[in-house]
């Protein structure tokens, strides 16, 4: 029996708090992998229009039988289309490539914008909302001050979740706070830090007391924060399975403060041209 995902309710969305990211997954991957996810339990899918794999993602979910409404899909516009009309085009053509009519969240990918700064675009974004191509809408990698911004000008219980890097050895507690504030989801990218959360051997140990691997806890310690999910990518059939198998036990107390104490500023996702100015 598949495990039962449980929800995260907030600003009228209710987002599985584990989904497969799809960074770095080719179309022929997609098409292996994903069937394995949807057997495994998986219903939130996480894709971009720059990872080139929204037209495999959306024939395998057509091919699932499953219904629409018992799935959570997630985009993010390119920044190349961010003009508002270009967004919208942008948004219509994801969408024929997923095979659907709307998206559950769209997210603006990156916090890169032209001399008119980002309220035009956000503004696309909330039309793109307003006519039912998106259910709920965000924001991705986007540093404080730029959330608040984006906040302010869509206003409150508008956008529903951040996406950024988050994992055990990054901290993001300033940012947390803006969100939690906000009552916005924060959807953790590279919730295992790459290979890092593999190898840890205090990761290990904790996870000896519940019968669970480094990674599951790694992903444990995440989704039993507030307004938190997490999106694990992997090629790996048998890391797919395991990666949903982490609600069926909790850390204790003493063991989430184990890992709250391990060093917290390692950032691996700061493309040049892209990042902002973080702030942890």
């Amino acid at each position: 029996m598949a495990p039962e995902v449980p929800g995260i309710a907030t600003n009228g969305s209710n987002m599985p708090a584990l989904g497969l990211g799809t960074w770095e997954l080719s179309p022929e991957t997609i098409e292996s992998i994903l069937p394995v996810a949807l057997e495994a339990g998986y219903r939130h899918v996480d894709t971009a229009q720059i990872y080139r794999n929204e037209q495999a993602i959306g024939q395998v979910l057509q091919n699932s039988g499953l219904d629409r409404d018992e799935l959570f899909i997630t985009t993010k516009v390119w920044v190349d289309r961010y003009q508002p009309d270009d967004l919208l085009a942008s948004v219509e053509e994801s969408l024929e490539r997923l095979r659907t009519d709307y998206v559950d969240l769209l997210l603006l990918h990156w916090p890169v914008f032209s001399g008119h700064g980002m309220n035009p675009t956000l503004e696309a974004l909330m039309r793109v909302r307003s006519d039912g191509l998106a259910r709920h809408i965000g924001i991705s990698n986007f540093n404080i001050e730029q959330t608040e911004r984006a906040v302010a000008f869509c206003g409150p219980d508008v956008l529903t979740s951040s996406q950024v890097e988050y994992h055990v050895y990054l901290g993001q507690k300033r940012l947390r706070r803006v969100l939690a504030r906000n009552n916005l989801i924060l959807t953790a990218y590279m919730p295992l830090a790459k290979a890092h959360a593999v190898n840890d051997p205090v990761l290990w140990e904790i996870g000896a007391q519940y019968g669970k691997t480094a990674p599951q806890v790694a992903l444990r310690w995440l989704v039993e924060q507030d307004r938190v999910a997490a999106i694990p990518s992997t090629s790996n059939p048998h890391h797919v399975k395991a990666n949903i198998e982490i609600f069926n036990f909790s850390l204790s107390l003493e063991d989430q403060q184990r890992i709250a104490a391990l060093d917290k500023k390692l950032r691996l996702c700061q493309p040049e041209g892209l990042a902002p100015d973080w702030d942890d």
